[in-house]
């Protein structure tokens, strides 16, 4: 077993980060440097330490501070100093204005995770932020394709140009439905296996609230009214929840974009959720709730996806064995890998970025830092297999969130083949008939905002049951037509069908 904590030297670490200057990077902090002086050799033949290359990369998370980037910053530096004469500075956000402020803004970024920026990847290329990266990945980036597979590139395309790669665990098969604590299903002589409708869902929330009233039976999965969407909508392109112009139904062949405001599955959820929102079901404020892993503490379920990992990787950020209710199959969308990196416009060493960006495809040591962080200061391991965070670690394990998770080692209960198993769940997920489709926003930009705007008044409150939908509904979609929808619905449907008819 590799002790990656002894290559960098604890006291050596600490040296380093309490002589740097750093500013935000998490809830506490933006980012974090590590650095040290340059080995000898170097893969360019330098040994001058002027001649290392220093890029920024901006990753995906929400707790980690500036301490932990620059922790895992530094052991990163160890390595690529030598294999391609790079340091980083690691930055970890999970906030999207945050983003677009350092995008819009000239902020040097040189490797950017763009799962939070709104319009994903379109509106990147749109907005002249992303760089092409064709030429690069031919000379540069070989073993990231070699790791997806050709053919997987056609999710980072727009208009046939080459702007992202997607992350090797973003490209495949998604269900939804609900998360729960699986002690306290045992307690209640429940079991997991007969819980598969909506109403026997309901059923099980009303017992926790009546057998244990101090905890909340749904609470959000994420702050500010983090949910997971529960059906087979595709997207198409233009975000996560906000259903402007879908697929209904990615199980089936249908072609048809339609407002998702306005289908019998939105309308049908958005009354359940005010139905269970009247009964007291939601954590009082669910919509607005600036906290994250609640079933840590005061809740009983979330709204969730799934995969074959997804239990694992939430019975470790609760402290409690979690289980997955799916109601919803597994399908994969057209925008499967939109939670990859790009190379922004104001990179100043696209080479560079391109040759770690390669290396995090294929790096174990890379791969299980930019996951795990750094062991002894984050994590210890339990056996050869697993570890286990250290108490009071506040990085944020995040497989998913880099560009190949499946190299780093996992955590206690959960099994390491489990890797194997999301692949054998991915060949039997249901594919979106406009799969590898983008949606160029480009001429309906003015809609699209004028569209969010509505949104931002509705949606949150209609998902989260506390607005009435018979009354809001109505109103919801008179204005989004008012916005413009049914342009930005028009101008998708004529890009998909001139997509499928290549």
């Amino acid at each position: 077993m590799k002790k990656i904590w002894n290559r960098v030297g604890a006291a050596a670490l600490t040296a380093a980060m309490l002589a740097m200057t750093l500013s935000a990077c998490g809830k506490n902090s933006e980012s974090a440097a590590g650095s040290s002086p340059a080995p000898e050799n170097q893969a360019e033949a330098s040994a001058d330490k002027e001649d290392i290359v220093k890029l920024r990369v901006w990753g995906f998370g929400y707790t980690a501070t500036s301490d932990d980037c620059a922790a895992v910053a530094e052991a990163i530096n160890e390595i690529t100093r030598e294999e391609i004469g790079v340091e980083i500075e690691l930055v970890r956000s999970g906030d999207g204005e945050k983003l677009n402020l350092a995008l819009t803004s000239g902020e040097q970024l040189d490797l950017v995770n763009y799962h939070t920026y709104s319009g994903g990847l379109s509106t990147l290329v749109n907005n002249g932020v992303a760089m092409p990266i064709d030429d690069l990945v031919a000379q540069y980036g070989q073993d990231m394709v070699a790791t997806l597979g050709e053919d997987m590139l056609a999710m980072g395309r727009i208009n046939d140009v080459l702007y992202s790669v997607p992350s090797l665990t973003q490209v495949g098969a998604t269900s939804y439905g609900m998360a729960m604590r699986a002690d306290i299903l045992k307690e209640m002589n429940i079991d997991p296996a007969t819980i598969q409708t909506w109403d026997d869902v309901h059923d099980v929330l009303v017992k926790v609230k009546e057998n244990y009233p101090d905890m909340y039976p749904v609470v959000p999965a994420w702050a500010g009214g983090g949910q997971q969407k529960t059906f087979a909508f595709d997207n198409l392109g233009t975000g996560f929840w906000d259903g402007l112009g879908i697929l209904e139904n990615a199980h089936d062949s249908s072609t048809t974009v339609v407002n998702m405001y306005e289908t019998d599955s939105y309308r049908e959820f958005v009354e359940r959720m005010y139905q269970w929102n009247q009964e007291g079901l939601f954590m009082p404020d669910a919509a607005t709730s600036n906290e994250n892993n609640l079933c840590q503490t005061v809740g009983f379920s979330t709204f969730e996806n799934n995969s074959p990992r997804k239990a694992g990787e939430l019975t470790t950020g609760w402290g409690h064995d979690a289980v997955i209710i799916e109601l919803v199959e597994p399908f994969i969308a057209s925008g499967a890998g939109g939670s990859s990196f790009f190379i922004p416009s104001v990179c100043e060493h696209p080479e560079k970025a391109m040759q770690l960006w390669n290396l995090m495809y294929t790096n174990k040591e890379i791969d299980n830092l930019l996951v795990n962080g750094v062991e002894g200061f984050h994590y210890e391991y339990v056996d050869d297999s697993h570890i286990k965070a250290k108490d009071g670690s506040t990085y944020d394990s995040m497989a998913w969130a880099w560009p190949n998770g499946e190299l780093a080692t996992v955590n206690e209960g959960i099994d390491p083949e489990e890797w194997s198993r999301v692949r054998d769940f991915d060949a039997a997920a249901a594919k979106s008939p406009a799969l590898g489709f983008r949606f160029d926003n480009t001429k309906v930009m003015n809609e699209i905002t004028a569209c969010n705007n509505v949104i931002a008044k509705y949606d949150v409150g209609l998902r989260w049951g506390e607005l009435n939908p018979a009354e809001t509904l109505p109103k919801f979609n008179e204005e989004l037509k008012a916005a413009g929808l049914d342009t930005i619905i028009a101008e998708k449907q004529a890009q998909l069908d001139a997509f499928l008819a290549k």
